[in-house]
């Protein structure tokens, strides 16, 4: 427990027919003292005390008379912050994001803070707190997730006046969340001394992902029996993701007969053979491994028939 002593001096001169006031100010800790954002530690006793000196009529001083001990003790002020207090990122249908969050005892006492994270969506995101604890061999208190960090974190504990707790709010998106899509979840420390400070954090999720499309076409809408056609296939990736593992399949019609070797994919001549070249035409089918698609990309095939 800290203790601040005052003394107050009163100075007494009969031949000036006056009281002079001197203050003295003796503290515990002087100018080493910590300084709290809610003023003085809790449970700081400040005592006071005044003492009276003067001299008799005929001049002599005579002993200082002190007065009695007037004290005060410091009560507690709860007083919380989290950081940061607003943040925002992407995530793909599936994935789980990670917020880093900080939580600052700001009273000037030990306190307990109830921590509690919610999707503000309907049907709700999944959202969970993990601690910042280094699990899985990671670096504790460092705000960067490990997949060993999957302690669920309900309270702070019992923290000092200053110190931290450091944890994620994890946000799982939907597996069936679309494109666009936006979660806003807000995060909450709650004084467990004083219920009524607590302080927030709102951390806005956008649903990113691959959109594929496909459409196809042929240059003819009539043809007779041996006419030649070509038939073009588009794609392209609308979304502001990339597609991975991309493959077209298309099923030659019965009606016509494949020109061998017409294949071309973006201008460039492919051939039927199951080679390098990511290209197979096989049993009355052309299979098409296009691989990444990146956000905004497109792209043709062309191939050649003759009708029967």
């Amino acid at each position: 427990m800290l203790q601040e002593v005052n003394e107050m001096r009163w100075l007494f001169s009969p031949s000036r027919g006056a009281v002079l006031l001197a203050v003295v100010f003796l503290t515990a800790a002087l100018a080493g003292s910590p300084a709290y954002p809610q003023g003085t530690s809790a449970g700081t006793v400040i005592q006071n005390t005044s003492s009276l000196d003067y001299n008799n009529s005929g001049g002599q001083a005579q002993p200082t008379v002190t007065s009695n001990a007037a004290s005060v003790t410091v009560s507690q002020v709860a007083s919380t912050q989290v950081a940061p207090t607003s943040g925002a990122s992407n995530g793909q249908a599936s994935q789980i994001i990670y917020y880093a969050v900080t939580v600052t005892n700001k009273g000037n006492g030990a306190d307990t803070f109830a921590l509690t994270a919610a999707s503000a969506s309907s049907p709700a995101w999944s959202v969970a707190i993990y601690k910042d604890d280094g699990a899985g061999g990671g670096i504790a208190n460092d705000g960067i997730h490990q997949a060993g960090e999957n302690t669920v974190a309900s309270t702070t504990g019992s923290i000092a006046a200053e110190a931290t707790f450091k944890c994620f709010a994890a946000v799982t998106v939907p597996s069936a969340a679309v494109n666009g899509a936006v979660d806003q979840t807000g995060f909450t420390a709650t004084s467990g001394f004083d219920g009524t400070k607590k302080a927030t954090g709102a951390f806005s999720t956008t649903v990113t992902g691959a959109v594929m499309t496909l459409t196809k076409s042929v240059d003819k809408s009539l043809a007779a029996p041996g006419d030649a056609v070509r038939y073009t296939i588009t794609y392209s990736n609308t979304g502001d993701a990339s597609a991975t593992s991309v493959i077209i399949r298309d099923t030659i019609p019965a009606a016509v007969n494949y020109t061998a070797g017409s294949v071309k994919v973006n201008g460039v001549s492919k051939t039927d053979a199951a080679d390098a070249d990511n290209v197979t035409v096989a049993s009355g089918a052309i299979t098409i491994n296009i691989g990444t698609v990146a956000a905004g990309a497109s792209g043709t095939i062309t191939f050649d028939a003759t009708v029967k």
